[in-house]
């Protein structure tokens, strides 16, 4: 349930305000709508929903009082006053909230300095008598954000949208490699804040971000110092893009199945393209064909780590090991390879790779045969957890090729 809110045209990365309080509540989880509004407000209002218009999930009312008439007053609802601008991970860490206070009332006011919002999670019926005793939580730092008045500042606006995505290395911190988490996400929310005001969407900086990895390996192919000193760095710069892509998602509520999946097969591809350009470098730059021999025992190793990863992932309804997995596929190695092209001694990661590879998934099959012992309800309770920042799982090269061609099958057929 929406109400109070007096700014919907109001653009927040390019969509407006209701419409995107709707999808903020879709990605959360829920499905029915309901929007208070007085006879003379829903004509505006129609025509803020953007995406939503048309939907019959969504209904106008003229009080929460009536939606007595459509759900039960014992059904789970959430309640949002004011011009509200939060993620969807906000909204969902304040419904988990709710889960500690059953029978009560949960709210939240919004973290502006006039706290002109709120998020209220309980039964209908709660909901709608509730005076004065439902549980205050504290706001998620400055999150959500209510915008004041009719018209406001644009300061405010452009406070809201910082907040944002600031927000973002928080959100990324769990999955992220060390690295990653210290030195990348800390460029790349501001890149994302950039283009978040721009037309450039979401899969155009992954295709980018894969065509400088694809440089990146040309570079490594080449026997010279000062190309592979450019290609670490053009890597470092496609990590960095590699983060960019998500976010932008998560900024502009861009996210989809397709991106998820491309930005999967990109990363795959460029790191194969990757280790190979290194080996080749090192060949055309020692001629000894023993690098020729570790490129085949190299393709062996990312087959060992296909088959774990695969077998890791079946294991993704429980969200710890999930996300220790994504830890540790992270692209920190990038740092590494930078430290080793500068030192002129890139032979050393393409022995280590060969064969770490192997270890890497010699490791990750035993872990995964400890975690598969963990009983089956647990991993039931937590299912569906486990998706990327882009809210599909991530399930490698093959699974994600594999999917690709059942949807375009299934296209066909239609």
């Amino acid at each position: 349930m929406i109400e109070g809110v007096s700014r919907p045209h109001q653009l927040i990365f390019g969509r407006r305000l209701l419409e995107r309080m709707l999808l903020v509540c879709e990605r959360a989880g829920v499905r029915q709508f309901f929007i208070v509004a007085s006879a003379a407000e829903r004509a505006a209002l129609s025509e803020s929903v953007g995406a939503f218009r048309g939907c019959v999930n969504v209904h106008l009312v003229g009080a929460i009082s009536e939606v007595r008439g459509e759900l039960s007053g014992d059904v789970r609802c959430v309640a949002i006053r004011g011009n509200m601008v939060m993620a969807a991970s906000h909204l969902r860490r304040i419904v988990a909230s709710a889960d500690e206070y059953p029978g009560k009332v949960v709210e939240v006011a919004s973290g502006d300095a006039a706290q002109a919002g709120s998020v209220a999670v309980g039964a209908l019926e709660g909901l709608i008598e509730r005076a004065g005793d439902a549980v205050r939580i504290d706001a998620i730092g400055k999150l959500p954000y209510a915008l004041g008045g009719r018209s406001g500042s644009g300061h405010e606006v452009r406070d809201a949208e910082m907040l944002l995505a600031r927000d973002l290395r928080r959100e990324s911190a769990a999955k992220d490699a060390p690295l990653a988490r210290i030195l990348d996400r800390r460029l790349s929310w501001r890149i994302s804040y950039l283009l978040s005001h721009s037309a450039i969407t979401p899969n155009q900086v992954t295709i980018a971000s894969a065509a400088l990895g694809m440089l990146s390996a040309w570079l490594f192919a080449q026997p010279r110092y000062w190309p592979r000193v450019l290609a670490s760095a053009l890597f470092l710069l496609s990590t960095t893009l590699d983060g960019v892509d998500g976010e932008l998602a998560r900024l502009k509520l861009q996210e989809s199945r397709l991106g998820a999946r491309l930005d999967t097969l990109t990363d795959n591809v460029v790191h194969v393209a990757l280790f190979a350009g290194i080996m080749t470098g090192c060949y055309r730059a020692s001629s000894s064909s023993a690098y020729l021999w570790l490129l085949v025992v190299l393709f062996g190793g990312f087959a060992a780590c296909v088959a774990a990863g695969n077998r890791a992932r079946g294991l993704s309804g429980d969200r710890e090991w999930f996300e220790m997995l994504e830890r540790l596929t992270g692209r920190d190695f990038a740092y590494i390879l930078a430290g080793l092209a500068i030192a002129n001694r890139i032979q050393y990661f393409a022995w280590g790779a060969a064969f770490g590879t192997y270890m890497f998934a010699a490791v990750l099959w035993r872990h995964t045969t400890r975690r598969r012992s963990i009983a089956s309800e647990a991993l039931e309770r937590d299912a569906g957890a486990a998706v990327n920042s882009n809210g599909a799982e991530n399930r490698g090269l093959v699974g994600e090729i594999i999917g690709l061609w059942r949807d375009d099958v299934t296209e066909s057929h239609r």
